[in-house]
């Protein structure tokens, strides 16, 4: 039933990107998760009196239209791709194989078994037959022979991997042969050996953005009151999507903040596009987040920080609709900051000495898709810290990133999911 007041909760989000900057596309558009907007045109009053007619107030002048805000929105598998590549440009994807090991202690005694994809594997001393192996003197040798038998195996589940054993570790490496994110619903166990997780994980398309992109594209964002009475939709044309900051905590859900620059506000009773692309929800939690120092998991740190801007700058010419001609990226930064337990130790000699780090904050999900921001260069301050009761001390950390000659790049962001592509 129509309302007569406009609630959040009714409010629908769609977007689609410009072939030309401030000129809404016809179709394609896809309807977007958030969780708050201001973004909204304003033009300003301005005053200019005139002498010689009293006391009284004049009539004021329009200033110049901006049509500019933020938008909160989730963190999710894949409709956090569509903001990067507003934010970077078009990524590099790539198919990625669903991978996992299993890892022995010892030798295997008969009658022992690994299961692959539903397929009873068995390790017998004798003659083998069928799905099993021979074991032989070493664990090793054993892994050696696994190996053999399993990449030459007919078995149908058996056969949708490829196996091998890395140089001088008990462990068998499990690799989907068909890239993508299928080979993440195959199925590991083992009777006396210990397998890296119930499924293969990590198999997906690959999503990389890089920062410093000469050209970054424009959309138009239509935010829509579908339910009022008097259906409202207003339509904002040529956005650029300026910055993103998010922060980590310890839980709850993972949310960002994006600063858009519009050229201007059209608005309209109808929508401008009634059946839009949608993707399903799925959250990423702080309870799976992580910080990184060089690929490591870094100790103690209890918060931190990340915004990442292109520093747009809006271009004003003459025109007489008061609009802005462009929102054009100028240098792009990177900076946050990090909470730690201190201890004397981490971070202290990098911040004193001046030398960079590289860091890593990002989301996982067990099957192994991902979102990461990697920052190959980081400096660090002095760190302030405080000593204020009984309890824990921490150091905070206010970080800036640079670029990095040999990565040719100052932030990378990486989405591994199951969508093929952005562009």
């Amino acid at each position: 039933m129509p309302k007569v007041r406009a609630y959040g909760a009714d409010a629908t989000l769609k977007a689609c990107r410009e072939a030309s900057y401030g000129v809404a596309p016809l179709s394609g558009y896809r309807s977007l998760d958030f969780k708050s907007t201001d973004l909204s045109s304003a033009q300003p009053l301005g005053d200019d009196p005139l002498l010689g007619r009293g006391r009284n107030a004049q009539d004021p002048y329009r200033g110049l239209i901006t049509d500019e805000g933020q938008i909160d929105i989730p963190f999710d598998l894949r409709g956090t791709g569509f903001w990067l590549t507003g934010l970077f440009g078009d990524p590099m994807t790539a198919a990625v194989n669903a991978s996992g090991s299993i890892s022995f202690a010892a030798n295997p005694s008969p009658g022992a078994t690994i299961t692959l994809g539903g397929t009873v594997w068995t390790f017998v001393s004798g003659t083998p037959s069928g799905d099993e192996t021979e074991i032989q003197a070493t664990v090793t040798q054993t892994l050696d022979q696994l190996v053999s038998d399993l990449n030459a195996s007919a078995d149908v589940e058996v056969a949708k991997c490829t196996y091998s054993r890395p140089t001088s570790t008990q462990t068998l490496v499990i690799v989907f042969d068909t890239a993508g994110p299928s080979g993440n619903s195959f199925t590991l166990a083992a009777s006396a050996a210990s397998v890296s997780g119930p499924t293969l994980t990590g198999g997906g398309y690959a999503h990389v953005w890089e920062s410093g992109a000469d050209d970054i594209p424009s959309y138009t964002i239509e935010i829509g009151h579908p339910k009022l009475t008097t259906p409202v939709f207003f339509r904002h044309l040529g956005t650029v999507m300026e910055s993103i900051n998010f922060e980590m905590g310890q839980e709850g859900p993972a949310n960002a903040r994006l600063q858009l620059v519009a050229q201007g506000e059209e608005r309209f009773a109808a929508t401008v596009d009634g059946s839009p692309d949608a993707v399903s929800l799925r959250r990423f939690s702080q309870g799976r987040g992580f910080i990184r120092r060089g690929g490591s998991a870094l100790a103690g740190v209890t918060g931190g920080s990340l915004t990442f801007s292109n520093n747009l700058e809006r271009v004003r010419v003459i025109r007489e609709d008061g609009k802005i001609e462009a929102a054009d990226p100028t240098f792009a930064s990177a900076e946050g900051a990090m909470s730690v337990r201190f201890d004397g130790a981490t971070l202290v000699a990098e911040a004193a000495n001046g030398d960079p780090v590289a860091l890593d904050y990002g989301f996982t999900f067990p099957e192994g898709y991902a979102l990461r921001f990697e920052l190959p260069r980081v400096f660090l301050p002095k760190p302030k810290y405080a000593v204020s009761g009984p309890g824990g001390v921490e150091a905070s950390f206010d970080w800036r990133a640079a670029f990095d000659d040999s990565e040719g790049t100052m932030l990378r962001a990486h989405l591994l999911n199951d969508v093929t592509s952005y562009a």
